[in-house]
């Protein structure tokens, strides 16, 4: 059985559209009704959603300070915590119920099989550069893993219930822990690249299976992953986020950065030299990944990164979500007339600028880097 280790959420802290009549009220008024929330909802395997459940007096009106009991009438598909998480466990169509005072209201929960190949890098496809499924312990063959405490790989947290990597933030934790693989013409051999480190890609795609935890609130995390481009003293000629770092906090952004000025020279001399990086417009998706009916359930992201033809602006830069295309970019300059090095990092990153508001935890698995379009099967 899968076990969910994410804290107690407020249940109405997801309520999409309540109004102030699920503002919970103390009383001593019997329970005439009990309502839940979703009433019904499609999972795989290993997905999880919180189900808000609220006792209700006669006239409908929320009531504060009832205990709600869950349970599952079909134990083998779901598996519900006395807190409404409710755990995908196999193909099935289940019943979950929510009791107060002997009233009570039911879920539906659909259960489909996995849509997506759970451990993939046994069989690699042409064009991979990298790939990790986390069947195996590769932490080692990455430049750099930080967050040895609070970002591990754990057995039974990866999509489909294999392993993966589960990042937890604590209340106001700003850094989580980082996966950065470098590949391609690097600046020099400190950087380790997985691949035989010559050539110079301009055109990469990467994909990760990302859930956030069924409790999940204040958005994307802002940081999640970026691909980018490295020259000397890790001074960086472009920078391709995939992030969420302001509102609307449901949604993921794509937003182009550049370190080269318009004659081909690069301008920035180290890290995150912002004063000699420019950033460009942000493109939103259009899932709300987010929000409280999308949290707890796997998503395939993936992005991709053109490089744009020396001296012209034709860079793109693209987002897909479970293979459905998101947002996009184009018209982009991103590296000028520079032609030093190309695309030659992806990092995944647990950073919220603002700190957690909460302890929550979200997962990866299957990541890959690829010259070719990846897909999510």
């Amino acid at each position: 059985m899968i076990r969910w280790l994410w804290p107690l959420a407020i249940a109405l802290l997801f309520c999409t559209g309540c109004g102030t009549s699920d503002v919970p009220i103390r009383s001593s008024d019997p329970v005439a009704s009990v309502s839940i929330d979703p009433e019904r909802d499609t999972l795989q395997p290993s997905d999880a959603i919180l189900l808000r459940g609220v006792p209700r007096n006669s006239r409908g009106q929320a009531l504060a300070d009832r205990s709600l009991q869950w349970t599952s009438a079909s134990p083998s598909i779901v598996h519900v915590s006395p807190e409404g998480i409710v755990s995908a466990l196999a193909p099935g169509v289940a019943q979950v119920v929510a009791t107060a005072e002997g009233r009570t209201a039911s879920a539906t929960i659909t259960v489909v099989p996995l849509k997506w190949v759970p451990s993939e890098c046994a069989t690699p496809r042409p064009g991979w550069i990298w790939c990790d499924d986390f069947e195996q312990d590769r932490l080692d063959k990455y430049s750099e893993y930080e967050g040895r405490e609070s970002f591990l790989r754990t057995p039974r947290i990866g999509y489909g219930g294999t392993p993966g990597m589960r990042a937890v933030f604590v209340r106001d934790q700003v850094g989580a822990g980082v996966l950065h693989v470098h590949f391609g013409k690097v600046p020099a051999p400190d950087f380790r690249p997985v691949d035989a480190g010559t050539e110079a890609y301009r055109d990469v795609y990467w994909r990760v299976f990302v859930r956030y935890a069924p409790n999940w609130i204040g958005g994307s995390a802002a940081k999640m992953s970026r691909a980018q481009s490295l020259g000397p003293h890790w001074a960086q000629a472009m920078i391709a986020h995939v992030w969420a770092p302001s509102e609307p906090l449901d949604r993921l952004a794509i937003e182009p950065a550049s370190g080269v000025g318009f004659s081909g020279r690069l301008l920035t001399t180290e890290y995150n030299d912002f004063p000699n990086l420019a950033f460009g417009s942000r493109a939103w998706s259009r899932t709300p990944i987010f929000d409280g009916r999308h949290v707890g359930k796997w998503y395939c992201v993936e992005a991709r990164a053109r490089l744009n033809d020396p001296g012209r602006s034709n860079g793109v830069f693209e987002l897909w979500i479970d293979d459905r295309p998101e947002a996009r970019l184009s018209g982009l300059g991103w590296i000028g007339s520079y032609k030093e090095y190309g695309i030659n990092a992806v990092y995944l990153e647990n950073y919220w600028n603002d700190g957690a508001p909460q302890v929550q935890s979200r997962d990866f698995d299957n990541f890959i880097v690829s010259s070719q379009r990846i897909g999510c099967r």
